[in-house]
């Protein structure tokens, strides 16, 4: 998978902070994200570095050659991602935004149950494909990002 793609299965889920509470993309611009996260199409990197800039200078610490790596992405998403929260943020939304391991416990149409323990049970859509019930996944704000 190229990293372009990989970035986008994670951070397109906080898009939507970036346009309901940042203003700082528009639905349009979503839109066009939501589209190449379901294709698995790349986007251009210096848009993304641009737009998730407060991603970019955590991914950039910590791989200061290749923030784009596949390891750098998850390790900052898995990791590192919390920190980088805004405490500003509605405590649902702060809530949705976390990175989560869980499993998928029921299919409802094209939405799975997924508990993340300590009674944290979340509707989610898959990023992925062939997703099943009993996959192991990380979740981000509704979204079962990638099967682990």
């Amino acid at each position: 998978m190229l990293p372009e793609v990989y970035f986008m299965r994670y951070a397109f889920p906080c898009a939507r902070v970036l346009v309901d509470f940042r203003k700082k993309i528009t639905e349009e611009e979503w839109q066009e994200m939501k589209k190449a996260v379901e294709t698995d199409t790349p986007m251009d990197r210096a848009y993304l570095e641009k737009t998730f800039a407060k991603a970019f200078i955590e991914l950039k610490k910590i791989n200061p050659e290749n923030c784009w790596s596949i390891e750098t992405i998850r390790e900052y998403f898995w990791h590192r991602h919390t920190e980088a929260i805004s405490p500003d943020l509605p405590a649902m939304i702060r809530r949705l935004c976390l990175v989560k391991k869980g499993k998928l416990e029921k299919q409802i149409g094209d939405v799975f149950k997924a508990d993340l323990g300590e009674g944290d049970v979340r509707n989610v859509q898959t990023l992925y494909r062939n997703a099943k019930v009993g996959d192991s996944v990380m979740v981000h704000y509704g979204y079962a990002v990638e099967k682990v």
